[in-house]
């Protein structure tokens, strides 16, 4: 009985420790992307690996003379929840949301694109936006095997120790008790 429940809770232990693996790294940075002179989306070739969930975007530069500029994002291998959102000048220095929930199918990979609504009234030869991006980070799994490997080994090698351990000590006991026998006179 008292054995069953020390199982337990060593069970428990063990499966918190896994859920503890599982974390998620957020992650923020600078970027500054180009835009194109044409009016089209940017071919910005940067992509940020991601384990899936929000993507958030505060806008600190503004193309020169953009009234409105349009990001979306874009994953390598599929995947859902990626639409366009608008920037203003009122957006500024706001974080938004620009991809909610997002889920990767193949590759844990995306892009920023980008382009300028009024690409007419942009008053320089290489138009560009910088912010913030943050999402959450891809982190790898933790190797199945190996944590296997421990979850079965650990508990085999603790039990052999343990009947080593007792068979030495019935030794070195019985050992002791021979010896005691020796000097100990025997009563007729």
């Amino acid at each position: 009985m008292n054995t069953n429940k020390i199982f337990k809770t060593y069970l428990l232990i063990f499966f918190l420790f896994i859920s503890l693996s599982y974390h998620v790294d957020a992650k923020c940075e600078k970027i500054t992307n180009g835009l194109k002179t044409d009016g089209n989306w940017n071919d910005n070739d940067i992509f940020y690996p991601f384990s899936g969930g929000n993507i958030t975007f505060k806008l600190t530069d503004m193309p020169c003379g953009a009234s409105t500029l349009l990001i979306q994002v874009v994953s390598q291998g599929g995947g859902s929840h990626f639409d366009v959102r608008t920037f203003t000048i009122n957006d500024l220095n706001v974080v938004k949301n620009i991809g909610l929930n997002v889920i990767a199918d193949k590759l844990r990979l995306f892009r920023i694109q980008a382009k300028v609504d009024d690409f007419v009234n942009i008053n320089c030869p290489n138009p560009s936006f910088s912010g913030e991006l943050c999402y959450s980070k891809f982190v790898e799994t933790p190797d199945c095997k190996t944590e296997r490997d421990i979850a079965i080994g650990v508990p085999i090698a603790a039990a052999i120790i343990g009947v080593i351990g007792g068979i030495l000590g019935v030794l070195i006991k019985q050992y002791f008790d021979s010896k005691n026998d020796k000097k100990s006179p025997s009563t007729p």
